[in-house]
């Protein structure tokens, strides 16, 4: 860049910017982020910042700290737990409603009482407001398209609901050598392949000594979660009831 006076070269740069001035001498501005500076008043404030990923900040265990203790939460103070019913309840209310656009007259009310039929047949409003509460306590949903040949319906499809907690991938399982993300497998363009789902729930007395899993295609899968971060994959952190929780308990802080 050359300056209008003559032609004498003027250096830009972002923090440090050296101006040329007159009589061939230089200046220099120096200028810095303050929230970048580190001092005795906010020391402790900063402490626990970090640099790690998405997948390694939501580690498997503190995904598993933080929806213990926000379902004893939801549990235990009936605040919350009004507070999650609010939320399924605005969210699904008594269920979705099938309405063909394309289709008109018996046919149309035919598909659509049909499917009315099959969504109180395997309770689906209810399954559907059980994934949003758990959407508000665990940070995820999961569940799995199976087919239920107990149904009276010509339609056999059923959801099976899936805690977060049964996800995984079990530590010491050749499948960790793949490109597995605690329960999900990915291919080489990042996109879902499978989930691993246990056998047994890891809460269950005998469930956390067996680490039999089940391949789930991704197809088969229902996956509810909202990224808070670029390239994450599981969800935990930033939920309602974490921002309250060191409010609500002195002790925390």
């Amino acid at each position: 860049m050359w300056n209008a006076i003559g032609p004498q070269p003027m250096t830009l740069a972002i923090g440090r910017t050296r101006v040329a001035a007159p009589g061939g001498r230089r200046t220099m501005v120096r200028a810095r982020y303050d929230a970048a500076q580190t001092n005795h008043d906010n020391r402790k404030h900063w402490a626990l910042a970090d640099g790690l990923s998405a997948d390694a900040a939501a580690s498997p265990a503190v995904r598993r700290t933080l929806r213990n203790r926000a379902r004893y939460e939801v549990a235990n103070n009936s605040y919350a737990r009004g507070i999650v019913l609010t939320l399924a309840n605005d969210c699904i209310g008594t269920g979705p409603r099938l309405q063909l656009m394309g289709i008109v007259g018996d046919d149309a009310r035919f598909i659509e009482r049909s499917f009315i039929d099959w969504a109180h047949t395997i309770d689906l409003a209810e399954k559907l407001r059980c994934m949003r509460m758990a959407m508000a306590e665990d940070g995820e949903s999961f569940a799995l398209l199976t087919s239920n040949p107990a149904l009276a319906t010509p339609v056999q499809l059923d959801l099976k609901l899936i805690e977060a907690d049964q996800v995984a991938t079990p530590v010491g399982t050749p499948l960790l050598l793949t490109n597995a993300v605690d329960g999900i497998l990915f291919d080489a363009a990042g996109n879902p392949v499978e989930y691993h789902v246990l056998k047994d729930h890891p809460g269950n007395p005998l469930g956390s000594m067996r680490l039999d899993v089940d391949r789930v295609p991704v197809a088969s899968m229902i996956h509810l979660f909202r990224p808070d971060r670029p390239g994450q994959l599981r969800r935990s952190r930033c939920r309602w009831e974490h921002l309250g929780l060191r409010c609500r308990h002195p002790s925390t802080s």
